[in-house]
């Protein structure tokens, strides 16, 4: 029989107690964690995506007990449908475009040609203006916390065949895909186009198989990561601005302590400041890119398309009044003059 000498013993079962303690505190460390589910509509190699790969590594990072799991490319729903799971807590933080279903206001995110550079972009996009206020508060009354607003850049028609009229407002003979909104559908009537609703998970079969001749709702970049083998033409009419948000669900946001919606906040807000510095040059990359594969741009003058924003402005912003209050526009626009 082996005799171990007391020292050794108490040795030994200090060891064992201590790894007992530290699997105990790491089981508890682990059950601390704050897990985050963040939802993105954006194919795999969009810059999107990337940029929530990279605040996916920041957030845990931060050291503030959060552990992300991402899943891009509409894996968990489309747009619509992530919106009510992050409204009902399923989903914790979001990267959608956001639609109007819940709310016929939501649509201001789509005011035709409310804005016509880079640099208005970011002012009327970013915290201060008074798009961002209203907006922030519309989200709100869903039981949704704006994080920031992500500026792609501006919106085209991608088209299998070449529209009639291209660099005017005549009819384009052409029916695209337009997204649920009123002013998706007007705009588009306006423009010269003839206009069907379809998700956007279904455009690229629609095109394939000849259901629609184009699609709006997309900028250079969407266009060629999604479409290029289903298109021949792109026209950057830069109608609207492609701008996706940021968005959690309120419930989510008051679970989490100080240390935790101070890193949520800053690091979402630093990537959405980032999309404004970028956007423009991305959408030149991206239409170079949509010449290089074959797909004819038709370019426009700033003449012509000063031209075809005057007419939007005179034919469809007189509607928009009715759908959102001539007050509420009025206050929109200022954000420009």
């Amino acid at each position: 029989m082996i005799n171990i000498a007391k020292s050794t013993r108490r040795t030994i079962l200090c060891a064992a107690l201590c790894g007992v303690l530290g699997a105990a505190m790491g089981t508890n460390a682990a059950q601390a964690e704050t897990r985050l589910r963040i939802a993105g509509q954006h194919a795999p190699d969009h810059n999107a995506t990337l940029v929530l790969k990279e605040i996916e590594r920041q957030l845990e990072d931060a050291n503030v007990g959060l552990k992300v799991q991402l899943f891009p490319a509409g894996q968990l729903g489309t747009g619509e449908q992530v919106f009510g799971d992050v409204q009902k807590g399923a989903i914790d933080i979001a990267h959608t475009f956001i639609y109007s279903h819940n709310d016929p206001l939501l649509d201001i995110n789509s005011i035709p040609y409310l804005v016509s550079s880079y640099d208005e972009m970011k002012t009327v996009f970013s915290p201060g203006s008074n798009f961002y206020e209203v907006y922030s508060g519309l989200l709100e009354k869903q039981g949704i916390r704006l994080l920031g607003i992500f500026g792609e850049g501006f919106i085209g028609v991608g088209s299998s065949k070449e529209p009639k009229d291209a660099k005017g407002v005549g009819d384009k003979g052409l029916t695209i895909r337009v997204w649920s909104a009123t002013v998706a559908k007007e705009t588009a009537a306006d423009l010269g186009f003839k206009s069907t609703t379809i998700d956007w998970g279904d455009v690229y079969p629609a095109l394939q198989q000849g259901v629609v001749d184009g699609v709006i709702g997309g900028t250079p970049e969407a266009n060629y990561t999604n479409f290029r083998d289903a298109i021949n033409f792109f026209v950057p009419y830069n109608t609207f601005v492609e701008n996706t948000a940021y968005y959690m669900s309120q419930d989510t946001w008051d679970k989490l302590d100080e240390a935790q919606q101070k890193a949520v906040t800053d690091i979402f807000a630093a990537a959405a400041a980032r999309s404004f510095e970028t956007s423009e040059a991305t959408d030149r990359e991206y239409m170079q890119k949509l010449s290089d594969d074959g797909i004819n741009v038709i370019a426009l003058t700033d003449e012509e398309r000063a031209d075809i924003a005057t007419h939007i402005r005179n034919k469809t912003w007189p509607k928009l009044e009715e759908l959102y209050g001539a007050d509420l526009l009025t206050k929109l626009k200022e954000d420009v003059q």
